[in-house]
């Protein structure tokens, strides 16, 4: 069978009003999340959170338990480490810049 659709885009009314947004410089609406996205990266706090609850399960797998918490907590650390050296590599380049260096 042959195929009666174009090789060219299909456009959704929604794929459109998106596209004029963005070229008029008005922000566009974040669309919807749907099943298939991935879920949203844990702050590090959030990841110090989760590691203090894994850290307070009692039981007898007590060892996994506080495997999982010390790999949540490097996380964690890793997460800290990354925001603060991206912050100071931000401010390097405005005082670079900005001495034209």
């Amino acid at each position: 069978m042959h195929s009666t659709r174009s090789s060219q885009l299909q456009w959704s009314n929604k794929g459109l009003l998106g596209i004029l947004r963005a070229t008029r410089g008005a922000p566009a609406a974040r669309p919807a999340r749907t099943v298939e996205d991935p879920p949203e990266p844990l702050s590090a706090e959030e990841l110090s959170e989760i590691a203090k609850n894994w850290r307070s399960r009692s039981g007898e797998d007590e060892g996994r338990a506080d495997t999982v918490a010390q790999a949540l907590e490097s996380l964690a650390h890793h997460r800290r480490v990354a925001a603060t050296r991206s912050r100071a590599q931000i401010v390097g380049q405005r005082i670079s810049a900005f001495m034209k260096i």
